[in-house]
This record gives C-alpha cells, structure tokens and sequence, in this order.
C-alpha cells in the first residue's frame, strides 16, 4: 500500500492512502528524531511508514493534534476519519495543548480537507525501488475533485442533513404531556382579588 502526506494552506494534515486500510488506525506518532512516522492499532499493533517527513513540514506538524485519515480506491475515497496525532519525542506535549476530539462529523471534515489540499509528499511505498511509484497516489486526480464512495456518499449526506432539535418538556411547545411551563408569573405586587 502506498501513502502520501498531504496539506492544506492552513497546516491542516493528513494521510491518504492508495487503497483500503485492512486495519483501523487509533493514533499517529510522530519522530521528530527521524522524521519518521507511525500507524498505531487499536490491538497494540503498528505500522512503520518508510520515507520520511521533509524537514520543511516538521514545524507544521508539531501544530497538528488531530490528522485525517483517507484511502483513495477505484477513483473515490472509501475510507476517511480522524485520529489523535502525538510526537514521540516530546512527553511534555500532551500536557501542554488540550487534544481536541475528533470532529462530530468526519465526513463532512475529510471532505474540507481534501478539497483544499495543495501540497504533499509519499510516506510510505511498497516498493522503495520502484520510481514510478513516487508520484502522488492520486495520479491526474485533483484533490477538490474527488468524490465519496457510495457507501460513504450516504453518510455523508446524512452528516450534512439539519438536524431538528428535540421537543423538550415544559418548553411550552404544545405538546401533550409536557411538564411544567403552565401558569403565571407574579412579582407579587398585586393580590388575588378572591383573597380579599
């Protein structure tokens, strides 16, 4: 499987690969030491990538704490989600920045990212002998044109959907069976007329 590291004008990064990922990845880690780059499974497993990172990209890395994940097949992107970014070499960092979550909706994130990619390189290639392999994954494709799968063009139509807001009780919306809500306020500077 061959990968590529992309960017977005922004420092926005991530990791798309030239085919499904057999395994889901739980993180990425980052040698600074070695430039080098690594897929941790959820099963403890990993994944050494096997070319490394230019320098002119580690300072944008070290802004990341979250990088997407995709894998481009049959001339759509079939898998994309998102992942905690570390670096090995500073046990520090984590305690300095908040990791923020993944994003409610990862399609929907996947897809402004790569849209907006416009600079990469490989990270990973089967075959490191092969220099026909070196160019992006993505061949003649333009980022901002690649299209959902259509097992994933669904969710992401339902991620992109409006969402209603819940009918709350006692909010006083109607409904029957809705709790509290009801009566008057008073300040209590007028008295009943039936009390007097």
């Amino acid at each position: 499987m061959d990968i590529d590291l992309l960017f977005t004008p922004e420092g926005e990064c991530g990791l798309l690969s030239g085919g499904n990922l057999v395994q889901k990845v739980a993180g990425v880690i980052f040698s600074t030491e070695n430039g080098m780059l690594t897929f941790e499974y959820a099963d403890m497993d990993y994944l050494d990538l096997n070319i490394p990172v230019e320098a002119d990209f580690h300072g944008i890395l070290d802004f990341s704490h979250l990088i997407h994940i995709g894998a481009y097949s049959n001339d759509h992107i079939a898998q994309a989600y998102q992942v905690p970014f570390m670096i090995a070499d500073d046990p520090y960092r984590a305690e300095m920045a908040a990791v923020p979550p993944p994003p409610g909706n990862p399609l929907l994130a996947f897809e402004a990212f790569i849209r907006r990619c416009t600079k990469g390189q490989p990270v990973h290639r089967e075959d490191l002998g092969d220099e026909e392999t070196m160019g992006c994954i993505l061949g003649d494709a333009v980022p901002s044109s690649l299209e959902f799968a259509p097992h994933l063009a669904r969710r992401r139509n339902f991620e992109a959907a409006p969402k209603l807001a819940p009918n709350a009780p006692g909010m006083g919306l109607g409904t029957s069976g809705s709790s509290g809500g009801g009566g008057t306020v008073s300040d209590g500077s007028k008295k009943d007329p039936k009390s007097s």
